[in-house]
């Protein structure tokens, strides 16, 4: 019998440490949090703010020799870009449901390690990569994509995987 009533108490202590305790707040209640974000971290934040770029098809009126990225190879090999160029003319890409098309200047094409870089009114669009398979014609390259409202200094920036070929 003792070794019943030592087991029931040892088992209620257990279930009292393990148990969760709620609490409830009234209606005037208020949190106070602080987050403290390291001087050196603030270059790495990505802000997604709605400029995160949308996938959509290949344009109609990109024909021949073009650049066309997915954020990842899935979306890639499935025809679903977040970034398409028809090789230094105009770049595509998509935010919030509708296609933005930015005339771009050629400034030359280095394969190993490219960058783009490009604006409008609205946006200021980068993009990095570097190659990572050739076949004929064609590179693969897998990199980063950074779009900037202008007017209100927002970022976001998303990977970006695809090829630049004819």
């Amino acid at each position: 019998m003792k070794k019943h009533i030592l087991f029931f108490a040892l088992s209620t202590l257990i279930f009292q440490s393990c148990k969760k305790e709620s609490v409830n707040l009234s209606e005037n209640t208020t949190l106070d949090a602080t987050v403290t974000v390291p001087e050196t971290a603030s270059d790495t934040i990505k802000v997604d703010s709605g400029l995160k770029p949308e996938s959509f098809p290949m344009p109609a009126e990109v024909e021949g020799c073009s650049c066309y990225f997915g954020e990842n190879k899935e979306q890639f090999e499935n025809e679903n870009y977040v970034y398409v160029d028809d090789y230094g003319k105009n770049a595509y890409f998509k935010l919030g449901g509708k296609i933005i098309k930015i005339p771009i200047k050629d400034d030359g094409f280095e394969p190993e390690n490219f960058s783009k870089n490009f604006e409008n009114a609205d946006y200021k669009v980068s993009i990095t990569g570097r190659k990572i398979n050739e076949m004929d014609e064609t590179m693969m390259f897998q990199g980063s994509m950074t779009v900037e409202n202008i007017k209100t200094g927002e970022k976001s920036t998303s990977p970006i995987y695809g090829e630049c070929g004819c």
